[in-house]
Formats: structure tokens, C-alpha cells, sequence
């Protein structure tokens, strides 16, 4: 359980997307300081529970010699790496193979893109198309594409142009949540594909430790979860194993395993202290629905007595 950590760099970043849940762009400097990522890295590396270690941004390939540094720490200790990147230095094919070289070294495991009508004003597509075909040389590392949309902007016209490069790579689309620089787009544009009624829906797709770049440290990956306030950190000095244990016994994160969001739905609904809260009839992923219910102090400490008399249900 909780095998996996992910490491988010800083919010430094090429593109400035409209679309972007961290609000990266190249003037935002964000970041963890580069001494506590090393230290960081190396705890992580160390742990014999962890057997993945992913690096996300920002754009972690704008300082490629600080993300090579971090892969060396990572080496020794045989981990599956896995890596996030807009794919912008694809551009150059003499430097895409040298990349590839080094993370086949590195031992990455998977490389995923994210590009789409979002990125394309400032990632050329020939760059994603020579990432996609240079990856062939290289089966070592597994490349995705992932391309986040909305009704209007479903970047169909961007697979036509990638063309035959995109055979044989997973490529999956995912509806955009209202989170990040995403709150300023239109309501209307937001693809809402699941509903409450489908119980199946309603429960966590999976736990992960997230060390943000914001300092906070988070229980998944979701872009969702970063506006919330489900923050796993007690003080810098926090080991991996007293996170997990956070994440294990707390009985918020207790109850959204066992029971699922609908636990938490039923109770707002049926109290009128929570008619502040507005759970959608229909919404683009149940990440968007947690996002809701805790994004503030106030709706957690609201739902803290109902989970008390929960959690005394259970002794």
C-alpha cells in the first residue's frame, strides 16, 4: 500500500495554459528548495516500501541538469521512474535522442505528454511528433499522451496532425476540472460525464503521496486536490512512513476508502449546516466532488462531528 511517491519540482514552466491547475507559467518560481528536493529524493530512495518515483512540474526538463542530479540520487536504488513533461525540447531530434539515452540510464519507465489545444500555442507539435517516433528507437522508457479537454477544445485536429507518429502510443483524453487558472473558463465548456446515481463512481480511484512544490504534501495526484485543504504535512522533518500512517489511520481518508464519497454527500445533503455546499447532480470526475467538500477548513471541521460518531460506531 502507498508504494508510490511523486515529486512536483516547482512551478516554473514554458507555457502559461489557460487551462493549467497549478497556474505554472515562465515568470512563476514556486519551488521547493532545491537542497530539501535532494534531501527529499534521497529519503524516498531509500525506502525500501517505495517502488516508484515520479517527477512532475512545472516543466522539470527547463533545468534538465537539476532533474538529471535527482536521477542519479535515484539510480543506485533501482526504482521505476517515471516522468511529466509538455515534451517543448522535443523540437530539437539530436537532443531528443540524447534525452532518451540518458533515461533509458535512468531507468524511466514511463514518459507521459501532456499536450493539447491547451499547450499547442506554446509547444510546437513537431516536437510531440518526434518524441512519439524517437520513442521507438527506445521501448525502455513507455511514452503516453495525455490531453486534457473540454467541449469546444477536444484536440481531435491535433491527433490528425501527429498522424502516424501516435500508433502504438496510449494516448487518453480526460475532461477538465474548474480548478487552478481553469476556474476562468466558461461553465459551459466543462464535460460532465459522471453521475451521482452511479454509485461505482463515487469512490477514490487511488492514493498516492504527492510532495508539492507549495510545501504541503498530498494524498494524491489529482489537479483537484491541490485546492483543498487535505494536507498530510506535520513539519519538514516528516518520514514517508509517518505520512503513510497519516494517510491510514486518519478517519476522513478512513471513511472515503470504506465508504466512499457517498458517506460524506449523504451527510451534507441531510444537514442543513452544509446548505452551503452544492454537490453537482452530474460532474466530470468524483476528483471534482472532493474538491468541493474539502476545500476549506470550515466544511471539514463542519463534518468532523459526524465522523466521530463514525468512527465510535466502530469501536
Amino acid at each position: 500500500m502507498y508504494k508510490n511517491a511523486v515529486v512536483n519540482l516547482g512551478s516554473k514552466c514554458n507555457a502559461a495554459c489557460e487551462h493549467c491547475c497549478f497556474s505554472c507559467s515562465p515568470a512563476s518560481t514556486e519551488s521547493m528548495d532545491k537542497s530539501y528536493i535532494r534531501k527529499l529524493v534521497s529519503h524516498l530512495s531509500e525506502n525500501n516500501n517505495i517502488n516508484v518515483i515520479s517527477f512532475t512540474g512545472g516543466e522539470i526538463f527547463l533545468d534538465y541538469p537539476f532533474l538529471k542530479e535527482l536521477l542519479e540520487i535515484v539510480r543506485p536504488y533501482k526504482k521505476v521512474v517515471t516522468l511529466i513533461s509538455n515534451g517543448f525540447w522535443g523540437i530539437s531530434s539530436k537532443r531528443t535522442i540524447r534525452y532518451f539515452e540518458e533515461m533509458e540510464y535512468y531507468n524511466v519507465d514511463a514518459l507521459t505528454i501532456s499536450y493539447d489545444e491547451f499547450h499547442e500555442p506554446y509547444v510546437k507539435i513537431e516536437a510531440i511528433r518526434n518524441i512519439m517516433e524517437c520513442s521507438r528507437i527506445f521501448p525502455k522508457t513507455r511514452v503516453s499522451l495525455n490531453m486534457a479537454v473540454t467541449k469546444d477544445k477536444m484536440s481531435n485536429r491535433i491527433l490528425e496532425d501527429l498522424g502516424d507518429s501516435i500508433l502504438g502510443i496510449r494516448v487518453t483524453k480526460f475532461p477538465l476540472m474548474p480548478v487552478g487558472e481553469a476556474k476562468n473558463i466558461e461553465s459551459d465548456q466543462f464535460q460532465h460525464i459522471y453521475k451521482l446515481s452511479n454509485e461505482k463512481r463515487l469512490f477514490c480511484p487511488g492514493f498516492e503521496i504527492v510532495y508539492h512544490f507549495n510545501g504541503n504534501i498530498y494524498p494524491c495526484c489529482s489537479p483537484a486536490v491541490f485546492d483543498t485543504k487535505l494536507n498530510l504535512r506535520e513539519s519538514e522533518e516528516q518520514t514517508f512512513e509517518r505520512t503513510v500512517e497519516k494517510l491510514h489511520s486518519n478517519i476522513l481518508f478512513y471513511i472515503m476508502r470504506k465508504e466512499g464519497f457517498r458517506w460524506f454527500i449523504n451527510v451534507i445533503q441531510e444537514n442543513p449546516e452544509f446548505e452551503h455546499i452544492e454537490i453537482p447532480e452530474q460532474f466530470s470526475s468524483i476528483c471534482n466532488v472532493c474538491n468541493i467538500i474539502f476545500r476549506n477548513e470550515e466544511n471539514i471541521d463542519l463534518l468532523t462531528p459526524y465522523m466521530m460518531e463514525y468512527y465510535e460506531g466502530l469501536l
